[in-house]
């Protein structure tokens, strides 16, 4: 070997074996990972939040509503939107729906009692035939029974773009009335 390559040879082990800056060059290659980290647990956190408490809210309204004597009207129905607000704790736009059914066993069909929206362009009320498309997901009841349908919905909007979009989070609850079959509207 020549004197030349065994001094670039040298120098090559010296460098490898040198683990000065490593610890410099490490945090600049991990620090904007672990932020990234940091931030998408924030944002999946929040949006589990959200959602939990939008089903925990949106019982609570049914339950409410399914406990009402009186007769409801649209004043109770925004009164309710107004709690619902309040239990979600957003400042995002959140509606909902009050629809009440009445299941007829002979024909296999539900039929609309009534149906109130805080938003009508954003959630028409339901009609007989509208309602019919959601029969997937109500419950079959007794002959003649008559059913509380309760749909809220909730915008998010994540505080950070790490993998989880901007959506809308839906709940639809199904609740028989305590007191009154069917629940009356004035």
């Amino acid at each position: 070997m020549s004197r030349i390559s065994m001094a670039v040879r040298r120098q090559l082990e010296q460098f490898a074996r040198d683990e000065r800056g490593v610890i410099s060059a490490e945090t600049v290659i991990l620090t904007p990972l672990l932020v990234w980290v940091f931030l998408a647990l924030f944002v999946y956190w929040d949006g589990f939040r959200a959602q939990t408490t939008t089903i925990k809210a949106s019982y609570t309204i049914a339950d409410l509503i399914s406990r009402e004597n009186a007769p409801i009207n649209n004043a109770y129905i925004q009164g309710m939107h107004q709690v619902y607000r309040y239990m979600v704790a957003t400042s995002e736009p959140t509606w909902m729906r009050v629809t009440s059914v009445r299941y007829t066993e002979s024909n296999n069909r539900y039929t609309v009692l009534w149906s109130r929206s805080t938003n009508t362009s954003r959630a028409p009320v339901q009609t007989t035939s509208t309602m019919n498309t959601l029969r997937h997901r109500l419950p079959v009841p007794a002959d003649n029974d008559a059913l509380l349908v309760v749909e809220t919905w909730r915008n998010f909007t994540p505080a950070f773009q790490v993998g989880l979009s901007e959506g809308i989070f839906y709940e639809l609850v199904t609740i028989r009335s305590r007191f009154l079959s069917p629940l009356p509207i004035s």
